[in-house]
């Protein structure tokens, strides 16, 4: 019995220290690891942007190649807004722009270690040029030339400044308000192309919106949008509503070639390999920030079922409206492919279609631009952007 008793004590032991061991690895790991979180700046104006940025160490070491989560808290608790991967030396940046106050932090995926809170508070009040330059730092860099103006159709005055890492666009409307948003990258680089302020796109309505799909931003302008991603240039869409956002976001896919038959990167996003036309037009709206303009389905029929259902229909082509046509010769009319108007013509519409055959040549499908004769589509519908 003593015997018994011995053995049965050292395999409890054993028992205990392999847990131990087991444990110190999740625990050592979670209590020795630390995530730093820091906001660029905690007061902000409406549609303005800040950084967070931070570092996950362990022992006092970066640990890089980690998955870090920026979320956001709600009143039904805390969601994901944003995914950052840590570089060689531990530290992560995400851009984002609040459009309300709101508490966030970041947590490590791997640990679940969380950094502290961080609180945004919305301010109210003018905003220069000066004053934006001091509160962007560095991000804006140092200024380059002097202030120039420029006339711009709905404003009381407009003045920029190139900065060696953007421009800053200080706008009053006629009700006295005066703002001052940012422009840079990519973004910048499609703006000045455009004419800058004193080109078609006119003025930013606020700053970048970052921390999209596949590394996504969009900026709104007064004539339009510019839509930038990690694989891709700033892209260009005209028009005063948010419909710019999502058309300059299909723009820059197009040329994109489809990998296999019914098997894009649209495909994969949705989880599912099949046509991808309307696919497509979901991911444009999400890549955009706006998910709710179209709805995301991976099936057609219940993709069609869904708009249907919820959007307006009609016979009128309308820059921003979802074409449907019937492009299969089966004896019956049925909605079997859809498209984004980007132009309205007086016998032709211009569009912008996912797993469609390049414009001259049947032989690859993509994303491409396409001119169809008035007389095709069935029916559009419109989203409510």
């Amino acid at each position: 019995m003593a015997r018994r008793r011995h053995l049965t004590a050292a395999l409890l032991a054993a028992v205990l220290a392999l847990g131990g061991l087991v444990g110190a690895a999740g625990p050592a790991l979670a209590t020795g690891t630390s995530l730093k979180l820091q906001v660029s700046s905690p007061s902000i104006r409406h549609g303005e942007m800040v950084w967070f940025t931070g570092k996950l160490t362990s022992g006092g070491k970066g640990l890089k190649a980690r998955t870090v989560v920026l979320e956001r808290r709600t009143s039904s608790g805390w969601h994901r807004v944003a995914t950052s991967t840590t570089s060689s030396s531990g530290t992560f940046s995400v851009r984002q722009r609040p459009y309300g106050e709101y508490s966030y932090r970041a947590r490590a995926t791997a640990s679940g270690v969380k950094s502290t809170v961080r609180k945004i508070h919305l301010t109210y009040g003018k905003r220069t040029i000066a004053a934006r330059a001091a509160i962007l730092g560095d991000r804006a860099g140092a200024a380059r030339g002097s202030t120039a103006s420029a006339k711009v159709a709905g404003t009381t005055a407009v003045r920029y400044r190139s900065y060696s890492h953007g421009m800053l666009v200080q706008v009053t409307n006629k009700a006295g308000s005066v703002r001052t948003w940012f422009v840079y990258g990519d973004i910048l680089t499609a703006y000045k192309k455009a004419g800058g302020p004193k080109g078609k796109l006119g003025v930013p309505l606020a700053d970048p919106k970052c921390g999209l799909i596949e590394s996504g931003c969009v900026q709104r302008f007064s004539g339009g949008a510019i839509y930038d991603n990690k694989h891709t240039k700033g892209a260009v869409a005209y028009g005063k509503t948010k419909a710019a956002e999502v058309i300059a976001a299909a723009r820059s896919q197009v040329g994109y070639r489809q990998k296999r038959y019914n098997d894009s990167k649209y495909n994969a996003w949705v989880g599912r390999v099949g046509a991808w036309c309307s696919v497509f037009q979901s991911w444009a709206a999400v890549a955009s920030g706006n998910p709710g303009a179209i709805p995301k389905h991976a099936k057609w029929s219940v993709f069609l079922a869904d708009v249907r259902a919820h959007m307006k229909l009609g016979k009128t082509p309308k820059v921003g409206a979802l074409v449907f046509y019937d492009t299969i010769s089966d004896g019956r009319t049925a909605a079997t492919h859809v498209g984004v108007v980007v132009k309205v013509n007086a016998s032709s519409i211009v569009t912008i279609e996912g797993n469609t055959s390049t414009p001259g040549d049947s032989a690859g499908r993509g994303v491409y631009q396409k001119t169809r004769p008035r007389s095709m589509p069935l029916y559009y519908a419109y989203p409510t952007y």
